[in-house]
């Protein structure tokens, strides 16, 4: 008797799952477990550097308190622009003997004060003590890769344009345990006009520049993959110490490891090319 029960209960439900097998009541398809409906997204960063290896400096000759480079000077010429919607960094980044560093560059797509501005130069020194923003910038700190200082202001660089990044001591701390101010410029060298971002205070034990500093370029927004990055192009060249008295004596290259689609190209006057995203 138990055994016709079960066989009956079957039976039901074999006829319950005939009637509604003709029902297709899903309305998105199936799914494999390995799969996902949401694309990932990955933030290229640091695409390519160019290291540049420069004469161990030496006490300054008016001063013998300072050790270091008081100035550094790079060409910058972006000759493809991906446009606001990409979001390119290039920028010179240095280095204090006894300290942290800091770096100057131009920006697709920068922000201060947490509003988007578009074009941008921007000037930032890492565990600084305080800036001043040149007329039309802004000084803020900021977090995130580390913490610090920058002064930042909206420039309307334009493609095949070259522009000089300066960046000099405000000579000079009376003392030597008096902190310092470095400011930074930035010039188009088609009309000669010289804009003035900003100054940031550092510690005076940090002393001036040491022997290292790299150009580099980054891509700090998000892509669906690396390939998705826009392409740009943009040339460094002319890198020059204490006023176009010293030039790097090694040039090494690196591309970045998260995308690697970059290409670099060396030219002359220790000049690069950097080309990256789209293709490559």
């Amino acid at each position: 008797m138990k055994s016709i029960k079960i066989i009956l209960t079957v039976l039901i439900l074999s006829m319950i799952a005939l009637i509604f097998s003709g029902c297709d009541t899903s309305t998105a398809p199936n799914i494999p477990d390995n799969e996902t409906t949401e694309q990932e997204i990955l933030t290229p960063g640091g695409m390519a550097y160019m290291w540049y290896d420069w004469p161990t400096p030496l006490p300054a000759y008016w001063d013998n308190n300072h050790i270091g480079f008081y100035n550094f000077d790079i060409f910058l010429t972006i000759i493809v622009s991906p446009g606001v919607q990409g979001d390119y960094f290039w920028a010179h980044q240095f280095h204090f003997n006894q300290g942290n560093g800091g770096y100057i560059g131009l920006q697709t797509n920068g922000s201060i004060q947490a509003q988007q501005v578009g074009k941008m130069a921007v000037f930032s020194i890492w565990n600084a003590l305080g800036a001043e923003p040149g007329a039309g910038a802004s000084s803020e700190q900021f977090a995130g890769e580390g913490v610090g200082w920058s002064c930042r202001i909206p420039y309307e660089w334009e493609e095949g344009r070259t522009y000089r990044l300066r960046i000099w001591e405000l000579c000079c701390a009376e003392e030597p345990w008096e902190d310092e101010w470095w400011a930074a410029w930035i010039m188009d060298t088609s009309t000669n006009q010289e804009t003035f971002i900003g100054k940031i205070k550092v510690p005076a034990s940090w002393q001036w520049l040491d022997e290292n500093s790299v150009a580099w370029v980054e891509y700090y927004g998000q892509v669906n993959d690396c390939a998705s990055t826009p392409y740009a192009k943009a040339r460094f060249e002319q890198p020059t110490a204490d006023d176009g008295n010293f030039s790097p004596q090694k040039l090494t290259s690196v591309i970045g490891t998260t995308c690697t689609n970059a290409k670099i190209t060396l030219m002359e006057n220790k000049g690069v090319i950097f080309e990256t995203g789209g293709s490559l």
